[in-house]
């Protein structure tokens, strides 16, 4: 492989490759990647395919990339958009905020293509702001760069940034566009979502189905979602804790548990399995859809129509917010006012007992610093979450059922 010594800060490299190659990205996404053509890639793939690239070489400063800039002139422009793919659809839908704002000050008269995994690109669809409302998907080839007059290409925004004084990641995208963030409205720094009458069709026929096996007709009757999974133990709560929770919640009204059991699931103080199989048998008004809402969509649909959801720093939670579901959220090793601090309705039902750790936040992405865990690398739970209590969410649920003007009585 030629040209394979990159400086550490590139996030984007253009590599070829000497054969045909194609490789799993997702479950229902391969991609193939010819020797004839150039492709633009995130720098941490190229671990993943190092055997069958041929050249790989700097994006920055190429000839083709014309980066988006604050002051330049969009009204009109094509631009392209990427966010590192294997972040999750939180990330995703954070840019909505910036993207939104970019639609706005060009009059709405801009062509924005964003660049997705299928799996998790849909959260986007029908995006006003979106070229035919839609993502892209596939590999990104680099002389396709010159189709437009922009590209931003985002690698990481806050997630190498592991000290308690981390941005709000709004913050964090718009000054990556050279944007003072505090002259940005806040309005602009929340995420947003659209969800059309395909999407209540398809949640017709899971109600149908709950219908059919707990004789519940979740139309007519208001329902709470639960959300107790991360990818990561340490942005998990206890799933004793879980199931205190749910048992509470349903002796008010009905609790949909969501998830999926492909995705890696953490174990805590219980296995994952121990815990999936608790929420089976509670019966009654808890009704398990883990695995039963496969796509994106579905789940959007599902929580729109939700009374509350109660849910971790996660893909359900930033679904709720785009949709404005009120969303009760438990925190650990993050600050929520770096994911959800300009929107005050739903920092006001975030549950972070910061207390608990002398080193919180610290931010547990990939490279944790277990250092920082009395345990070290064998902490199972962040101290945050070790003395939430039934009692705090009731206590915010019972804000949530007078803030919207319900009642479980």
């Amino acid at each position: 492989m030629q040209d394979s010594k990159l400086p550490s800060n590139s996030q984007y490299v253009v590599v070829t490759v000497n054969k045909p190659v194609m490789f799993l990205q997702t479950d229902d996404e391969t991609w193939l990647l010819n020797p004839n053509r150039r492709y633009v890639i995130n720098a941490s793939r190229i671990p993943s395919i190092h055997q069958f690239i041929e050249s790989v070489s700097e994006l920055d400063n190429s000839s083709l990339l014309n980066p988006l800039r604050a002051g330049k002139a969009v009204t009109g422009a094509k631009i392209l958009v990427e966010r590192f793919r294997e972040r999750g659809i939180g990330d995703l839908l954070f840019l909505t905020g910036p993207l939104s704002y970019i639609h706005h000050v060009s009059g709405a008269n801009v062509s924005i293509d964003v660049y997705a995994f299928s799996d998790r690109g849909t959260v986007l669809t029908h995006a006003p702001f979106l070229n035919n409302q839609t993502v892209y998907c596939g590999p990104l080839e680099y002389d396709h760069l010159k189709m437009y007059n922009y590209h931003w290409l985002i690698g990481s925004v806050t997630e190498c940034d592991e000290e308690g004084d981390q941005l709000n990641v709004y913050d964090a995208l718009f000054k990556q566009l050279g944007f003072e963030p505090e002259t940005i409205d806040s309005k602009w720094k929340k995420p947003v979502a659209t969800l059309v009458s395909e999407d209540y069709q398809h949640l017709d026929a899971l109600l149908k189905w709950i219908f059919d096996a707990k004789k519940m007709d979740l139309r007519r009757l208001p329902y709470y979602v639960v959300a107790p999974f991360s990818n990561s133990n340490l942005r998990c709560a206890k799933y004793s804790t879980w199931l205190g929770i749910i048992k509470q919640l349903s002796q008010r009204r009905p609790v949909v548990v969501v998830g999926a059991s492909n995705m890696r699931l953490p174990d805590t103080d219980m296995s994952a399995g121990a815990f999936l199989q608790a929420v089976e048998n509670y019966g009654g008004g808890v009704i398990s859809v883990v695995d039963k809402t496969p796509s994106v969509r579905l789940l959007m649909a599902l929580i729109a129509r939700a009374k509350a959801i109660v849910c971790l720093d996660s893909a359900p939670l930033y679904i709720a917010e785009a949709l404005g579901t009120p969303a009760i959220s438990i925190w650990g090793s993050h600050d929520p006012g770096v994911r959800i601090g300009y929107d005050e309705k739903y920092m006001r039902y975030a549950i972070w007992n910061r207390d608990d750790c002398n080193n919180a936040p610290c931010y547990a992405y990939s490279n944790f610093p277990a250092n920082k865990c009395p345990e070290g690398p064998k902490q199972k739970i962040c101290e945050c979450f070790e003395n939430v209590t039934e009692d705090q969410v009731l206590k915010m649920m019972d804000a949530v059922e007078k803030d919207t003007g319900l009642t479980t009585k």
